[in-house]
């Protein structure tokens, strides 16, 4: 999986990309937001000393030594006014020094595809322009990826307050409701999707859609049917909504 994208340093935009960095004490997965661009350069092959016997000759003759740069603008979670946690977490192992500045990333491609890999992160350098604060990381892959299994989605349901529903009433006035879209299974390697609405500016908003939902809005009296389905079209879930005069 680590030879998928370009080898040769030129840049592939990751907006749709996922990163995820390794937090070792929590043994979490911790999201990296911000990122604009990935290149990954093969340096050669190189031996890794094991080649020097017969008995560990023929697996381990050669071996793949590949750096990659991160970009992106930095990230500041608006709520607490803190940097993101993931690029916290780069620039903390770009501080450090000999083996304390290895660490695990996880990339997912837009089609769920995606690979582990131990990294050092070599450097970080942060600039301001125009168009705002930019930073970049150094990485040098340590070892060799680790393909992640791809597991399909089964099914794809709509939750509301965290209970899986199929109609919604709501009233002209109301505050948003949060909608939460649920994959089965919670592995799925795909959990991307996409929102259609019967009556948009009419009957109820669809807004502030995210990884893991939306929010709809009241907007007027009638009725709306919300369709949500799996990235690949193979799966869907839909919602009924009706909105209702206040008072009525």
């Amino acid at each position: 999986m680590a030879k998928r994208g370009r080898k040769t340093g030129c840049p592939v935009n990751i907006r749709n990309w996922l990163v995820y960095i390794m937090d070792v004490a929590t043994e979490t997965w911790i999201r990296i937001y911000g990122l604009t661009s990935l290149s990954r350069s093969v340096e050669g092959e190189t031996e890794d000393g094991s080649a020097d016997t017969d008995t560990w000759a023929e697996p381990y003759i050669t071996k793949r030594s590949s750096t990659s740069e991160l970009e992106g603008t930095k990230k500041v979670v608006e709520s607490t006014g803190e940097i993101d946690p993931g690029q916290e977490m780069l620039d903390y192992y770009a501080e450090q020094a000999g083996c304390g500045n290895d660490c695990s990333l996880k990339f997912v491609d837009p089609f769920g595809h995606g690979w582990i890999a131990d990294y050092v992160v070599t450097s970080m350098e942060e600039s301001v322009d125009d168009s705002g604060n930019s930073k970049s990381w150094s990485l040098e892959q340590v070892g060799e990826a680790e393909p992640i299994q791809y597991v399909q989605v089964e099914s794809i349901a709509v939750q509301v307050d965290g209970q899986a529903v199929t109609e919604l009433a709501m009233v002209v006035g109301d505050a948003s409701k949060v909608v939460t879209i649920k994959f089965t299974p919670e592995n799925a390697s795909n959990q991307r999707f996409r929102v259609t609405n019967t009556k948009q500016k009419s009957v109820v908003h669809v807004g502030d859609i995210n990884e893991t939902g939306f929010t709809l809005t009241p907007m007027g009296v009638g009725t709306a049917n919300i369709a949500v389905t799996s990235i690949n079209g193979s799966k869907t879930a839909t919602l009924a909504v009706t909105i209702k005069a206040a008072g009525a």
